[in-house]
């Protein structure tokens, strides 16, 4: 590949044509700023893994927690980012949200972009709101790294991995416990399709959209 191809041009464009040249500054320009978006985000991406790595020391002291802890480390072996991890944990135990400074429960309806629970009528509206919040953070650390992440939650065949279906129903289980809700095993599982499709539909559409970024995603043969 030459450098023209790389940024965009034709064979021989770049050579004697002011116009080329033009073009070509313009695409150096739209990778430098996809570059330091990119920068952006490896920083917030660290600082969410030192986060995890924080939550998951506290949990291998917890004899109650072992089972939560093999399954984290089983996420990370499948080079799940860190930051979508704990959005997914974070409904799971308050302390998680005061730790992270998100409050679910403040954010109204309204503040959300995910509509996963709307229809849902076996759920309280307030219940509804905050899912809707906590799927919002789920997407936002997605959206850090949206070809990363989808590469690493997916199988070859496009599939959710039954490993991170594991960790949402983990998550809702134990929301669902602390605010003296019960339900079965399988409306849990449908809760956790529901949660997690819209995010993976807007995950989707927002990697398309990714070309100077997902370059530089891409690692280089």
């Amino acid at each position: 590949m030459t450098i023209e191809s790389f940024f965009g041009l034709e064979e021989g464009e770049s050579q004697g044509s002011a116009e080329a040249a033009e073009k070509f500054r313009e695409q150096l320009k739209k990778n430098a700023t996809a570059i330091k978006a990119m920068t952006g985000h490896q920083k917030k991406q660290k600082k969410k893994e030192e986060e995890l790595a924080k939550i998951l020391t506290a949990y291998i002291k917890d004899q109650s927690k072992s089972d939560m802890v093999f399954l984290i480390i089983r996420l990370l072996q499948e080079n799940i980012p860190g930051a979508f991890i704990l959005a997914v944990l974070l409904i799971s135990d308050s302390r998680l949200e005061h730790e992270l400074k998100v409050d679910l429960k403040s954010k109204n309806a309204s503040d959300t972009t995910l509509t996963s629970f709307a229809g849902v009528a076996s759920l309280p509206e307030n219940v509804k709101a905050e899912l809707n919040a906590w799927g919002d953070e789920i997407l936002k650390a997605g959206l850090l790294r949206p070809t990363k992440t989808l590469e690493s939650v997916l199988t070859p065949e496009h599939k959710l991995k039954s490993i991170v279906l594991d960790l949402i129903d983990y998550a809702l289980e134990e929301y669902f416990e602390r605010i003296s809700m019960k339900f079965s095993e399988d409306k849990i599982r449908q809760f956790a399709l529901l949660s997690i499709q819209s995010v993976l539909i807007k995950l989707k559409e927002e990697a398309k959209k990714q070309t100077d970024i997902e370059i530089i995603e891409t690692p280089i043969e």
